[in-house]
Order: structure tokens, then C-alpha cells, then sequence
């Protein structure tokens, strides 16, 4: 595909609009598509609300060169790359109305000829099976026949999006070979890394694969320090000295996973194969559990009780970013509200507004404010400043919960605070 030929790129969220900036200012002309006219307005203005380093000079630069535009619809173009979201829904089912949404969309503008790519995690045989077959249900066209049809997963750490689209490895998947080709010639104009080429349904099994990993890594290690907490130990320490092992490499335990991927896809997995993905569910379990676990032990002290107000300091799902979907902040908050316990949210990163339920506020001073406890649920760079004048002066009670191993703990011990961390068996169960 030449530079000048044009993408259409539906879905400007976290993957989305950094890909449509890459492919933009790598000289192919680009229109952005979302169904949020806020989103597009903002884009078309050379902004961003996204919080993603670099991302808003990225924006800029690649909207004042001319190659990108955006639109709330597709328009004919030569190449479509589908980044949308695929969440899960109340019965951990996939959530896949908006692959099927752009999919009409697609078949709305599709030209024979044509490339569409796939980049939404999704379950083993989405590409073919949805987007395919709608494409193919509405135009008469055939995937590998008349059009190329590609899954090609993303694989970016929020915080770091923009130097990882162009560093690290890419699977892309094709329906056909030739398909596989074509978007693998597309992604090697900015992509570094080693481009591997494989079917369809391989590299969705890929990606669901990369994902589960994590999702299974991490709840071993929330289970380890659950193992401490009742006997009485710390488990950083124990994983400090077993990861000494050359071939031991126990991850950090926390409050579970978050964001749009880890907390998500697995489920995929349990959904399609539920006799083989037993394991697969109880860590997804574990891991949903770790905010209710941390605020019972709290609650265990006695300085918590129903009618208190507990301050929830970090709505993001992880350090430094913006990005609250899916995040532990969101199942404390819906364990406080169940024990009959107020709360307020923090995050000096995250929008002040309501997201997925939260009320988050950019005044830290206010969320403490009364507070009988407080939590720390993430750990951004930020909150290194918590010190135990700063939480006394506003708080009444003296109770606070650690997350992430992340505060001064000796500190707040000595100013009269009951810590409970997670993964330490002293303060109480």
C-alpha cells in the first residue's frame, strides 16, 4: 500500500487515535472515526483529552500536517482499521456491539479490493465469524475473495503507548496469506518491532492468550499474600527472596487488575471454553475479590463502621495514567457502598466527573476531609506527597488501607495510624 492511499480508522480511544496519529505521520491520509462528537471536534482542533505522554503534540502535529481528520462516519477508503471496545457484560459475556456496529459501518463504505482490519481484543472467531460475515451479509462481498480481512491485536502499556506501537512485536493475522501481507506492509511503516504473520483466529488466540498470563500471574501472587496475611508474615518480603531463584519471578500482589485488557479477556476464555478454563476463572475471581478482601480486614480493626466515610485515593487502574475502566477503585467503592460506608474518590490523573460509577474529584483535601479511613488504591507518582500530617489534619479516624505497598508504613505507624497492607499478616485480618 502506497503513503497516499487512505485509512479509516474507527475508534480514536487509547489504541485508536495514537494508531491513526501513527499511520498519519507515517504519510498515509487518515480519517479518524468516533462516535463522540466531543472526541472528533477536540481531534479536528489538534487536541486530546486523553492523558498519554506525548500523545497531544503527536495529535497536533499529525492534524496540522494535513493527514488526519476525524468524523463521527466512515467514509470510503482504502484500508479500515476497527479499534473499538469490547468489554464484558453483567454475566461476564463478551460485549461485542461495537465490533458488530463498525462492521455495518464498514459495509456502509467498503470498495472491492478493500483491507479491514481488526485490532479489538476479541474472542477466537470474531474477525471472520462477525465482522466477516456482516460485511459479507450486507454487500454480497467475500472476505478473501473480493476483500482482505485481518485481526492484528494491539500490544501497548498505557502510560508508554506511543514508543510501543513503534518498538514492540506485532502479530497480524490474516484470513488469507495475502490478506496477512497487505497489513503487515501497512504496519511495517512504523513498527520496529518483528512483524509475525499468522491466521486469523491464531493471533486473537494470541492475544487472549497474552492477557490470561498476566490476569493468572497476578492472582498467584494475590493468593501468596493472602497465604501471609493468615500466617501472620509479610509476602514482600517472601517474594523478594524467592524471586533470588534463577527461574522464579513472582509478580507484586495488589488490588487486583484493571483497565480495558487483563480484567476483560480472560472472560473471553471462560465464555468459549468453559470446561477447559477453570483456572482461568478462579484467578479472575481472586483478583475481582482483592478490594472487598482489603476492606473487610479494614472493617476487622473496628475503626470502620457502617455510616463512616471512607476516602478512596486512586480511581485510575494503574500508576500515572487516566484510565479508570475497569478499575479496583470501582469494586471498593461497590464493596464501601454495601457495608452501608460513604465514600469519596480521588485521582490526581483521572477527569473529575463521573466514571463507571465513581465520583472522582481532583481535590485530595476534600476527599479526606472526615474521613474514618482511607485507602490507597493506586499508586501514582503523586501520591508520594501522603504524609501523616497531611492525612491527621483532615481525617477523623486514623485507619488506612495499603494496596500497593506503597506508603511510608513505619511512618504512619509512628503518627498513631493502624495500617492494613495487603500481603502483611500484622494490623489485623
Amino acid at each position: 500500500m502506497s503513503r497516499d492511499e487512505e485509512i479509516c480508522v474507527i475508534g480514536l480511544g487509547y489504541v485508536g487515535l495514537p494508531t491513526a496519529g501513527m499511520l498519519a505521520t507515517s504519510g498515509f491520509r487518515v480519517l479518524g472515526v468516533d462516535v463522540d462528537r466531543a472526541v472528533v471536534d477536540g481531534i479536528n482542533s489538534g487536541s486530546t483529552r486523553l492523558e498519554e505522554a506525548g500523545l497531544a503534540a503527536f495529535v497536533s502535529a499529525a492534524v496540522k500536517s494535513g493527514n488526519l481528520t476525524a468524523s463521527v462516519r466512515p467514509e470510503a477508503a482504502d484500508a479500515f482499521i476497527i479499534c473499538v471496545p469490547t468489554p464484558i457484560s453483567k454475566d461476564k459475556g463478551a460485549d461485542l456491539s461495537a465490533v458488530r456496529d463498525a462492521a455495518r459501518a464498514v459495509a456502509g463504505c467498503i470498495r472491492r479490493g478493500n483491507l479491514v482490519v481488526l485490532e479489538s481484543t476479541s474472542p477466537v472467531g470474531t474477525t471472520r465469524n462477525i465482522v466477516g460475515r456482516i460485511i459479507e451479509e450486507t454487500t454480497g462481498l467475500a472476505p478473501g475473495r473480493d476483500f482482505d480481512l485481518c485481526y492484528c491485536p494491539e500490544r501497548v502499556l498505557p502510560g508508554n503507548t506511543i514508543a510501543e506501537l513503534v518498538n514492540n512485536d506485532r502479530i497480524v493475522g490474516g484470513f488469507t496469506r495475502k490478506s496477512a501481507e497487505r497489513a503487515a506492509a501497512i504496519y511495517g511503516r512504523f513498527c520496529q518491532g518483528k512483524i509475525s504473520l499468522t491466521d486469523d483466529m491464531t493471533a486473537e488466540m494470541c492475544k487472549l492468550m497474552e492477557n490470561t498470563f498476566r490476569d493468572v500471574n497476578v492472582a498467584l501472587a494475590n493468593v501468596f499474600a493472602r497465604m501471609a496475611e493468615e500466617a501472620g508474615i509479610d509476602v514482600w518480603d517472601a517474594i523478594e527472596l524467592a524471586n533470588r531463584h534463577p527461574r522464579v519471578k513472582i509478580l507484586r500482589p495488589g488490588p487486583g487488575t484493571g483497565g480495558h485488557c487483563i480484567s476483560v479477556d480472560p472472560w473471553f476464555l471462560v465464555e468459549a471454553f468453559p470446561e477447559h478454563a477453570g483456572l482461568v476463572r478462579i484467578a479472575r475471581e481472586v483478583n475481582d475479590s482483592q478490594p472487598e478482601r482489603l476492606l473487610k480486614r479494614m472493617m476487622a480493626t473496628g475503626k470502620l463502621v457502617a455510616g463512616d466515610k471512607l476516602a478512596i485515593l486512586g480511581a485510575a487502574y494503574k500508576a500515572d495514567v487516566d484510565d479508570p475502566r475497569e478499575s479496583p477503585a470501582v469494586r471498593m467503592a461497590e464493596a464501601a457502598g454495601c457495608a452501608g460506608i460513604r465514600f469519596a474518590v480521588h485521582d490526581p490523573h483521572v477527569r473529575p466527573g463521573e466514571h463507571h460509577g465513581l465520583r472522582v474529584s481532583g481535590d485530595l483535601a476534600e476527599c479526606i476531609e472526615g474521613a474514618a479511613a482511607a485507602v490507597l488504591m493506586t499508586d501514582h507518582k503523586a501520591y508520594e506527597a501522603l504524609t501523616p500530617g497531611l492525612l491527621a489534619g483532615h481525617m477523623r479516624g486514623r485507619l488506612i488501607g495499603d494496596a500497593r505497598n506503597w506508603l511510608d508504613r513505619r511512618a504512619f505507624e509512628a503518627a498513631g495510624f493502624t495500617v492494613i497492607l495487603i500481603g502483611s499478616g500484622a494490623g489485623g485480618h
